[in-house]
């Protein structure tokens, strides 16, 4: 492998040594985790962090908002950019971005600042996702996607395991500012690790213009694209499921169900360690049944999810909620990787813009809908388990519908 890896270009998954591919898993994967290293950590110090401030909870749970709409607004600029300026350099930049945001956190003097860094924290995290969803995109299409998809999702998927229970840790010890100071030194080492052994994926013959009108030529064409929309909706409704969850459960297992943060993270790393089994799983099932027709079995089973946590709400046990929630996790991570790809199959001269499209879509979904996450009751799981029933309904109906699984063929 030779370095460094500026001003190189490396055309297609086939001259991937195999150093270079675990190097671009690591690293990707990594790049992958920032968003879910951007929320889950920090769901158990809500409570702390609302006690910090001296606010209400509510005005924390603000904060999650403000990560997705930044989680949106990273998508939306950083996508057309990477198909103008390339990978590498985009890539550098947001996440040197999220290393100081991050860092800057720890002294937020009001809660209002603080919120407002979550926010750059969400944009930067959301950018670099982009961004690696496009270099794996650059390199495979169809299956060979899928593949490279799992192997960098099980580093990504790692992060709603570790994280939850190193921020519980973390905070009940040293306080919640740990955590962050943490993911500071986390986006330093991924800050670095791109710079000596990412090599650029989209030669510049492959780029579009960087007018005004060139950036915006790739989203009209994904959007003409109606299985592309499909999924867009689908996973859109799908995200705004989890995220009733992520907004819920922090209080409704340790105001309802009296956990400590420490058991919080536990629960949560259960569940998180379902998704990454499902993602697993999900990429490997598309070889004997078709993606598309997975995704319906998947919206139908989103359904039940919800239908269950209302049914046992009136027993208040906190193993039924786990049970469903953990079912809710495992289902999510199943549809990753067919979403991504057959979204991104048909797409490989606008990779960057339609991986982010697809997250702005998701990102945008949520915020819509959290306006309403605060409205849930956390004192039972029937609010919530409507919430994610209606969501996944939705979800079903814009794959049927619009995307039209029977006009979609089948991955090779």
């Amino acid at each position: 492998m030779n370095y460094p890896a500026k001003n190189r270009i490396i055309r297609g998954g086939q001259h991937l040594s195999k150093k270079q591919t675990i190097a671009y898993v690591l690293i990707l994967g990594a790049a992958m985790a920032m968003i879910p290293f951007t929320i889950d950590p920090f769901l158990p110090s809500f409570p702390a962090i609302a006690t910090y401030f001296g606010v209400e909870s509510r005005l924390i749970q603000l904060s999650l908002t403000a990560v997705t709409v930044g989680f949106a607004i990273g998508q939306l600029i950083i996508g057309p950019l990477s198909d103008a300026y390339g990978r590498r350099r985009p890539l550098l930049v947001v996440t040197a971005l999220f290393a100081i945001s991050t860092l800057a956190v720890v002294f937020s003097p009001t809660a209002e600042i603080f919120i407002l860094l979550r926010l750059i924290m969400g944009m930067s995290a959301a950018a670099a996702t982009v961004i690696a969803q496009a270099v794996i995109r650059d390199l495979f299409s169809g299956m060979a996607q899928m593949k490279m998809l799992a192997r960098t999702y099980l580093i990504q998927g790692a992060a709603p395991i570790v994280g939850p229970l190193v921020g519980s840790a973390s905070s009940e010890f040293a306080g919640w500012q740990a955590m962050f100071w943490i993911m500071a030194v986390f986006g330093v080492l991924l800050l670095l690790g791109n710079h000596r052994y990412l090599i650029e994926t989209l030669p510049i013959e492959r780029r579009r213009a960087s007018t005004p009108r060139g950036l915006l030529r790739g989203y009209r064409i994904v959007l003409r694209d109606r299985i592309y929309v499909g999924l867009v909706l689908f996973s859109g409704f799908q995200l705004s499921a989890l995220f009733a969850y992520l907004n819920t459960v922090p209080f409704l297992y340790q105001e309802t169900f009296g956990l400590s943060e420490s058991q919080f993270g536990l629960a949560f790393a259960m569940s998180a360690t379902l998704s990454w089994l499902g993602v697993q799983i999900g990429a490997r099932l598309p070889k004997v049944f078709p993606a598309q027709w997975l995704l319906l079995i998947y919206a139908f089973i989103g359904v039940g999810v919800g239908a269950g946590l209302v049914i046992t709400s009136s027993m208040g046990e906190f193993w039924f909620a786990q049970a469903f929630f953990g079912l809710l996790l495992f289902n999510f991570g199943s549809t990753l990787t067919s979403i991504q790809t057959i979204a991104l199959l048909n797409h490989g001269e606008e990779a960057g813009t339609a991986a982010g499209l697809l997250g702005v879509s998701n990102f945008t979904f949520t915020s819509i809908f959290s306006l309403l996450y605060g409205l849930i009751i956390t004192t039972n799981t029937t609010g919530v388990g409507f919430a994610i029933g209606a969501l996944y309904f939705f979800a079903f109906m814009s794959l049927v519908f619009v995307a039209q699984p029977r006009k979609i063929s089948k991955l090779e």
